[in-house]
């Protein structure tokens, strides 16, 4: 099976965390120097930051976003007290529309989410402008933006208040981050955050544990383990199938005073971290160039820079979850917008979430149609020509 993703786990880099000094300082200000951002505050991971976010702000309202997207990301939106209000995306890199936002705006509506989708950065200077003529917060979603460039700007020193995971596409054991140039905002969370309880020290393990597997090929170890925190999750989530109650749990588990550890790994890593994203491009250009005469569509985008956190593609002629299963058959592990274990497909969001029901268009013609190709910096030359035979063969 040719994996997904690798963390590029090392137990020398783990050794090095030891040594690693003022690691918290040189993070927030590796993410200050990125941004623009006058604050930064660590957080366990990027969906802490965003309910961080929703929190510090103290509105409760309507939130435009885009429901092409992991379901998690909406987590804090809801958990804040706020409504959800889908905006369609746009056709060529499908990230959400600004044209669609202005006639959704009502007396309640009171931000805006961008969320980077695949690497593609949104249209941030058109949100941007929005924001500022309807008085709305601008919430930069990261999760999948590091290192991407709207306009030659990079993505998260546009939002009020911009998250980023330090784990998504950067490859760490946990983290994320919460960047603000408003200093009353990053008081509040700073002062949620520290009533938050501690990690427990057996899921520090367990984080650690699952990237040493998954870089060292132990598959079958590997999935034995995750199997395992799959079904316990499952029957907690049987014993609550209130969907509320689920959401609660998700982002509960996440809502955890930050591990120094993370911080320390993230910095002794950094240096690794840049050339794998760099090699990630790589093999994303190299897969989008064979493909080019067969039936995926990409995301594209003349004016935007990707840092190709995930290589999305359509085929119409498959349903997502068919192709997901045909090409798992052949050794090549896709996902949906999921990426959790056990999940292929992710059901559409609006039924579960919107507030007003209405056509998306091309949300609809995208969404039930999405694959998730690996871009494993791992995979040597012959196992990425392998994989490129068969998508070939699958998208004639």
């Amino acid at each position: 099976m040719i994996p997904y993703y690798s963390p590029h786990f090392s137990v020398a880099d783990l050794l090095k965390t030891i040594f690693c000094k003022n690691a918290e300082d040189k993070l927030c200000n590796y993410f200050k120097k990125l941004t623009g951002k006058k604050y930064v505050l660590i957080t366990s991971s990027c969906r802490s930051a965003l309910y961080l976010a929703y929190q510090s702000i103290e509105k409760k309202g309507i939130v435009h976003t885009s429901p092409l997207t992991c379901k998690v990301s909406l987590l804090p939106i809801i958990a804040s007290g706020n409504q959800i209000y889908f905006n369609d995306i746009k056709k060529d890199d499908w990230t959400i529309d600004p044209s669609t936002i202005p006639a959704s705006i009502s007396k309640k509506s009171v931000a805006i989410q961008a969320i980077h989708f695949g690497g593609f950065p949104c249209d941030m200077r058109s949100l941007r402008k929005i924001a500022n003529d309807y008085k709305l917060i601008l919430i930069e979603d990261c999760a999948q933006g590091f290192g991407s460039f709207n306009n030659k700007i990079i993505s998260g020193s546009f939002g009020d208040i911009s998250c980023f995971s330090l784990t998504k596409n950067l490859y760490g054991i946990g983290g994320g981050i919460f960047a603000t140039n408003n200093e009353e905002w990053f008081n509040k969370a700073q002062k949620i955050q520290m009533s938050f309880p501690r990690e427990k020290y057996y899921k520090i393990f367990y984080r650690i544990l699952s990237s040493a597997l998954l870089s060292s090929n132990l598959f079958i170890i590997y999935n034995v383990l995750k199997k395992i925190n799959y079904i316990y999750v499952s029957i907690y989530h049987h014993l609550n199938n209130n969907i509320k109650n689920q959401m609660s749990v998700e982002l509960r588990k996440e809502l955890i005073k930050p591990p120094r550890l993370y911080s320390k790994y993230f910095v002794v890593r950094l240096q690794k971290m840049l050339k794998l994203i760099d090699k990630r491009k790589s093999i994303a250009n190299l897969i989008k160039i064979q493909l080019n005469k067969s039936k995926y569509i990409f995301q594209y985008s003349d004016n935007n820079i990707s840092s190709y956190a995930k290589l999305y593609t359509v085929n119409q002629d498959y349903q997502s979850v068919n192709l997901i299963r045909l090409l798992r058959k052949d050794g090549i592990e896709c996902m949906h917008l999921s990426h959790k274990f056990g999940e292929l497909y992710q059901k559409k969001l609006i039924p579960q979430f919107e507030i007003d029901r209405k056509a998306y268009k091309n949300y609809s013609l995208i969404h039930d149609n999405l694959l998730s190709i690996p871009l494993n910096e791992s995979m040597t030359a012959e196992l990425l020509n392998k994989m490129i035979s068969i998508l070939k063969r699958r998208g004639i």
